[in-house]
């Protein structure tokens, strides 16, 4: 808590309910660099970065493909005409020349891009593109969309990777909270994840959970199951359940 230091220092003011003018109580939590940090071990795999469409700087990368000049006067203006489809978008042409396409696409994947269009001279013949979904790696993350109606594809399509995104670490915590039955359970459900137990408040019994365990409460939810329970470290009465994990 900062207190009303800053506040004052930088005239941050606000209308009470007797309309009288105070000054902001304000706290820092260092949340920006945590925010990235839980993105990037949320989403992240052995590839690199795996970015949520709303918030990567570059939603999608294309990337042209050929072996010659005749066919790069070719695919260099079809890309230009696909920025006018593509101009509600963040995206990049990654145009270098001095790399090959597959380096290009190591390095975006690594980057965590959300959607690569991978523009050659078959695509512009069938006046389509091959669009890769950063979130599945592989074949299965391809497809094939045409010219035609593609800014709506490509919306949906970042839509889908979003919740695909959310689901997905949505079902990672899920499956990694447990409700152990006893401390002897408690100690050994910490190494696999979060325990969501009781607890009666007692300091004494967290600092011998992290004793234990090197586990501390983590969060107090406003969530609450309801009712009443016995802490799972002293047995005492407990009116709140609380997660136990490990901090990294």
């Amino acid at each position: 808590l900062l207190g009303q230091n800053f506040a004052k220092a930088f005239e941050i003011q606000y209308l009470d309910e007797n309309n009288t003018q105070q000054f902001c109580w304000t706290t820092s939590w260092g949340l920006s660099t945590r925010f990235i940090g839980a993105i990037i071990m949320t989403h992240g795999d052995d590839q690199g970065l795996v970015l949520p469409p709303k918030l990567a700087p570059i939603q999608i990368v294309i990337v042209p493909i050929y072996k010659n000049d005749e066919e790069r006067g070719k695919v260099m203006p079809f890309i230009e005409n696909l920025k006018g489809e593509l101009s509600s978008f963040r995206f990049k042409v990654d145009d270098r020349t001095e790399v090959t396409p597959g380096f290009k696409y190591n390095d975006w994947e690594m980057r965590g891009v959300p959607v690569r269009l991978e523009v050659g001279p078959r695509d512009v013949e069938k006046n389509s593109v091959m669009s890769a979904r950063r979130d599945i790696p592989g074949r299965d993350g391809k497809k094939i969309l045409s010219l035609e109606g593609l800014s709506g594809e490509i919306s949906n399509l970042l839509k889908e990777i979003h919740t695909s995104m959310y689901e997905k670490a949505k079902a990672f915590r899920d499956s990694h909270i447990f409700d152990p039955k006893d401390y002897e359970e408690l100690k050994s459900t910490i190494e696999k994840g979060w325990a969501f137990s009781w607890w009666c408040g007692d300091g004494a019994c967290e600092a011998k959970v992290k004793e234990d365990t090197k586990a501390t409460t983590r969060c107090i939810p406003l969530d609450q199951p309801g009712g009443k329970g016995n802490c799972i470290v002293c047995g005492k009465e407990a009116h709140e359940k609380v997660y136990f994990s490990k901090a990294y």
